[in-house]
C-alpha cells in the first residue's frame, strides 16, 4: 500500500473528504475526526487527509495538563504497547495504533515517534516527514527528533532541509554522531543532485566527514 492523493481514492471517499473539509471551515472538528478517521480507515496511506485529521485535533483537544495528562497517558498505553511491538512485523497496525493515541492525546511524543517510524517502514516518505516535523513542534531540541526528520526529509529527496535538521542538531551537540552522519549524507546527496561531484578534489575528500 502506497501513499495516495485524495484524487486516487474513490468517488464515496473523495465525497467523505470534501465534506470533512466543510466541516473543518465550519468548525464542526468532532464531524471532521468522524470523516478523516473512515477515510484514513480505507486509505490510511491519504496524507492530506491524515493532515486535516491532524489540524481538527489540534483545534479541538486543548493542552492536556495535570490529572487530564496522565488520564490520557493510561488510557492510550495499550495502544502504545501494542504499536510498539507491531512497528517492525505489522506497520499498518502501528499506523492505526498511533492515531488512536494521537487522538486522544495530539501531542503525544510516543504517538508522534510511532505515526514516523512505522511511515518510514511501510517506505511512505512525505508521511514520515509530517510525523517527524509536527514531533519536532512538540519537541524542538531533541536531538533524536531533528536527525529523524532530517533522515526523512533526505529519503524524500530534500537534501537541503536534511541539512538543516543536521545543523539544528549540531548546533545543539556538535559531536553527536548521528546527526554528522546526516550532514555528510545530505552533502552528499546534494553535490550529486547538484552534478558538482566531477569538480575538484578526489572521492575521499567528498566522503571525509565534516569538521
Amino acid at each position: 500500500m502506497d501513499e495516495v492523493p485524495v484524487a486516487a481514492l474513490d468517488a464515496r471517499l473523495q465525497r467523505q473528504v470534501e465534506s470533512a473539509r466543510q466541516a473543518f471551515e465550519r468548525g464542526n472538528f468532532d464531524s471532521v475526526l468522524d470523516l478523516c478517521r473512515t477515510v484514513l480507515a480505507a486509505s490510511p496511506g491519504c496524507l492530506p487527509v491524515r493532515k486535516l485529521h491532524r489540524a481538527a485535533q489540534l483545534k479541538r483537544a486543548p493542552a492536556a495538563r495535570g490529572l487530564a495528562k496522565a488520564f490520557r497517558r493510561v488510557s492510550t498505553a495499550p495502544f502504545l504497547l501494542s504499536g510498539n511491538l507491531a512497528l517492525a512485523t505489522d506497520p499498518l497496525t502501528a499506523i492505526a495504533n498511533a492515531q488512536k493515541i494521537l487522538e486522544a492525546d495530539p501531542g503525544s511524543v510516543s504517538g508522534l515517534r510511532m505515526l514516523g517510524g512505522a511511515a518510514t517502514a511501510l517506505g511512505w516518505r512525505e508521511t514520515a516527514v509530517f510525523a517527524f516535523d509536527a514531533l519536532r513542534e512538540v519537541e524542538p531540541a531533541e536531538i533524536a527528533t531533528l536527525v529523524a526528520l532530517g533522515r526523512a526529509h533526505l529519503s524524500a529527496g530534500r537534501a537541503d532541509r536534511a541539512v538543516q535538521c543536521a545543523e539544528a542538531a549540531l548546533r545543539i551537540e556538535a559531536l553527536h554522531a548521528p546527526a554528522q552522519t546526516l550532514r555528510q549524507d545530505a552533502s552528499v546527496a546534494q553535490t550529486l543532485r547538484e552534478g558538482r561531484w566531477e569538480e575538484g578534489g578526489d572521492f575521499r575528500g567528498k566522503v571525509r566527514p565534516s569538521p
